[in-house]
């Protein structure tokens, strides 16, 4: 049988760990193709070294040498603009949709929304901020060489997370207050 979705408090439902996923995918879709008229070049330069490099293997191979080349050099710098590329149209993203409407193009698509546990609309912005700053935690501590281990460590727990938490909240959910539920988020009435 079809297993129910747990109900939040005033009967909103919330979201299942699949229409997470389909949406993380579409959303990384999305950056993916925005950012390939950007990442081009620095994309170029990785092909070269790394081409330059396996030439350099096989030569060794070849020649029957016991000692490969050394790992290439060149790579930081290129990596280092996509990665940082990718991180500024990801908060952009994040920022600007969950903001405006609660949901990102990846959650419009799969029908579901963030939202304040206990208020309807689009989360505020230091909600939003707060979440996207967590959700960001392991992977910029991946990024450093002995934090890099603990970094994917934190993002896979946070990801894991909803499955067994009984309000099915995320660690950046839990951070910022928010859940992802089913459906819209109606438009956030100016207070008065």
């Amino acid at each position: 049988g079809v297993r129910a979705v747990p109900a939040r408090p005033r009967g909103v439902g919330l979201s299942a760990g699949w229409q997470r996923c389909r949406a993380w995918v579409i959303a990384h879709i999305i950056i993916s193709l925005v950012a390939l008229p950007l990442t081009f070049g620095p994309m170029q330069q990785v092909v070269i070294v790394f081409q330059d490099y396996i030439q350099q293997v096989v030569k060794a191979v070849e020649a029957g040498s016991s000692t490969m080349p050394t790992q290439p050099d060149g790579l930081s710098g290129p990596i280092l603009q996509i990665s940082l590329t990718m991180l500024v149209l990801y908060l952009v993203y994040e920022i600007a949709f969950l903001t405006m409407t609660g949901a990102t193009l990846g959650k419009r698509v799969v029908g579901i929304s963030v939202r304040l546990r206990d208020e309807p609309g689009p989360p505020p912005l230091v909600a939003v901020l707060t979440r996207t700053a967590v959700k960001q935690v392991g992977d910029v501590a991946g990024l450093v060489p002995v934090l890099g281990l603990f970094g994917s460590l934190f993002s896979l727990l946070d990801v894991l997370w909803p499955l067994w938490d009984p309000k099915k909240q995320a660690i950046h959910d839990k951070a910022a207050a928010t859940n992802v539920v089913v459906g819209p988020q109606p438009k956030r009435m100016p207070k008065p």
